[in-house]
């Protein structure tokens, strides 16, 4: 059926959200008040308003349709009978046995909860299948999924919950809850159409159970739309919280994968993985203070892999004192093209660890990284809070760099010609500048150490500015305060 078709089938629909999804609005049945305006009617016990109603041609109720809420007997088949185009499954408050199920290629299908309460979807035991799936939306478009609890605890139940569509698609207040050995993700969204949208709000997923490898949200390669992470919650796991980079790979379908006022707790390797065209991370924390129990750990906090464009915007980065092994909080993996960071917070108390850490880039005609109003602060001592190579045009501007832990340093720039830092201020216990084979513009900027404040209004600076030297000559001296014109 035409989409056209099922907007007019369905009367109000939704308005249309930020990605370009069609954004459901819960609607419920409700009569005009004397003033013409919508009024909730008074709830009743045996006929509430169920959600979403309005929203599609047919709507179910499952238990209608002779569903067990006890979790007695499986609904795979009920599902797969009963689900159909322009149709919404509604599920009233109960458990429901769920084994691996996959419907394919439906146009407007909604599994909802009927009301407040959560019905919750039960693996059965032993459930699990080889390759780690269980239930999964393939091909669908315009598709809804609200409300529902996965709870796959049982002993050898699990697998990932998937959304492969080829037009839009919302999940919204999901959670799951549990894995087994065979898998690889909790979940998984991607859109492989162009104009298609997804939206995952409010789903949370927890890996507390030990997994050696497992990845909490999962974009595939063939993602070539536009998929959004919104008020979601990914912790503890070993193998990236958003692995969001796949689609970026040669042959990849390059679709956008956005983060917005998500959460991102001790996941290894990276908590945030991007590296597709414009994905973007705005207004989320991350937090890393332990690692979780993983073969081998390297916690990053955003990673920028592979691709070019990436922003994160207004996000909090935070990794306490207990982490030793770590790129970084924000990384740039050698094969990513350019990526920028505004506004954001890094709170560093890692030993070592840098706050901003870029590789040499493996492709020389890629853009640089700039960084405007970065703020970065905590009690790190040792290396360097930011760690530049081989990327020529780096920006710093509106930047402050302020790290209280010994030898600690602030900026190195090496083998990077043409920088620029601008309106920054760096403030550490060791070198607060070390250019090797680096260029940079300076205005406006000042560098404390212990020895003392600098000030530089203007400075072209080169490899033999900014020596290690230059900073003990002026303790030395007793230069507390020097203020440059420019060279």
């Amino acid at each position: 059926m035409e989409r056209r078709e099922l907007l007019k089938r369905g009367g109000v629909f939704g308005a249309v959200g930020v990605t370009g999804a069609v954004t459901y609005n819960r609607l419920r049945d409700t009569e005009p008040d004397a003033e013409g305006r919508d009024a909730e009617p008074e709830p009743d016990a045996e006929d509430a308003p169920r959600r979403y109603a309005d929203e599609f041609g047919t709507v179910v109720d499952i238990v209608d349709a002779g569903a067990d809420p006890t979790g007695g007997e499986p609904i795979d088949d009920l599902l797969a009978d009963r689900a159909s185009d322009d149709t919404l499954l509604s599920f009233p408050p109960g458990t429901y046995r769920l084994p691996p199920v996959e419907l394919l290629d439906y146009d407007h299908l909604g599994i909802a909860a009927a009301g407040d309460e959560r019905p919750t979807f039960r693996a059965p035991d032993r459930s699990c299948v080889d390759s780690g799936r269980h239930t999964r939306f393939v091909g669908v478009t315009d598709f809804l999924c609200d409300g529902i609890d996965f709870d796959f605890r049982a002993e050898g139940a699990g697998g990932s919950v998937a959304v492969i569509a080829s037009g839009d698609a919302t999940v919204r207040g999901v959670t799951i809850d549990g894995s087994c050995r065979e898998q690889t993700s909790m979940f998984r969204m991607e859109i492989r159409n162009p104009s298609g949208s997804g939206v995952a709000e409010d789903v949370r997923v927890r890996d507390d159970q030990g997994s050696t490898w497992m990845t909490g949200a999962y974009v595939g390669e063939e993602h070539s739309g536009e998929v959004t992470f919104r008020n979601c919650e990914f912790s503890e796991f070993t193998d990236n919280g958003l692995y969001g980079s796949a689609p970026g790979v040669d042959g990849g379908g390059d679709g956008a994968v956005n983060t917005v006022d998500s959460r991102f707790e001790n996941n290894n390797v990276s908590n945030i993985r991007l590296g597709s065209s414009g994905s973007t991370a705005r207004g989320d924390a991350v937090v890393v203070e332990s690692p979780p129990k993983a073969e081998r750990t390297n916690l990053r906090g955003i990673r920028f892999r592979r691709g070019s464009g990436q922003t994160v915007d207004d996000c909090d980065i935070r990794f306490g004192p207990g982490i030793r092994e770590s790129f970084g909080a924000i990384v740039y993996h050698a094969d990513n093209r350019g990526a920028s960071v505004t506004d954001s917070h890094v709170t560093l108390d890692s030993d070592g660890v840098p706050a901003v850490n870029a590789f040499y880039a493996t492709d020389e005609d890629g853009d640089p990284p700039t960084f405007d109003g970065l703020t970065v602060d905590g009690e790190a001592s040792r290396g360097f809070a930011v760690d530049v190579e081989g990327r020529d045009g780096t920006s710093f501007r509106n930047c402050t760099i302020e790290q209280t832990g010994s030898n600690r340093d602030g900026i190195r720039l090496a083998y990077s010609a043409d920088c620029e830092l601008i309106d920054s201020r760096i403030d550490v216990t060791g070198f607060p500048l070390i250019l090797r084979g680096a260029t940079v513009r300076i205005r406006d900027t000042t560098f404390v150490t212990p020895a003392g404040e600098r000030h530089v209004d203007q400075m072209d600076a080169g490899p033999g500015d900014f020596r290690p030297e230059s900073w003990a000559s002026e303790s030395e001296n007793g230069d507390s305060e020097r203020r440059e014109g420019g060279v």
